[in-house]
């Protein structure tokens, strides 16, 4: 009799458990990249590029880090570096951000041709999402 009670107690607490995890893991919000932009496809030396960025969040996520990176020239430095430090709020939130882009030469390690533009949320040192959007650079 002890041992059915037992078997009864300890199956019960294992459906308490996972229902409790289950109601903790949907319970944590979520972002995602729904788009970037660029307000053109074709940029020439220090021109200002206009980044447009949508976040989508589930819930309510503070302290949130947007980074923008791209623009890699030859010797494997990034031209484009930004780190955004964000609240999100529960739907659509958008980011726009501006950069002058740098001078396009040989010399300085940047030849004519596409470039990338990445954009990564993170929380907590956990990447949740990452986009990017390809560009031209001319002289």
């Amino acid at each position: 009799m002890r041992r059915d009670l037992l078997i009864i107690a300890a199956a019960i607490l294992v459906v308490v458990a996972v229902a409790a995890v289950g109601c903790l893991s949907s319970g944590i919000a979520r972002a995602d990249i729904l788009s970037v932009s660029t307000d053109k496809d074709l940029y020439h030396s220090n021109e200002v590029m206009k980044i447009s960025i949508d976040i989508t969040a589930s819930g309510t996520l503070n302290n949130t880090l947007l980074k923008i990176e791209g623009i890699e020239d030859r010797y494997g430095n990034l031209r484009l570096t930004r780190e955004i430090a964000a609240n999100l709020s529960p739907g659509t939130n958008q980011f726009s951000e501006d950069f002058r882009l740098p001078s396009c030469s040989h010399c300085a390690g940047l030849d004519a041709g596409s470039y990338f533009v990445n954009v990564t949320i993170e929380k907590d040192g956990m990447v949740m999402d990452s986009a990017s959007r390809q560009v031209q650079i001319e002289q």
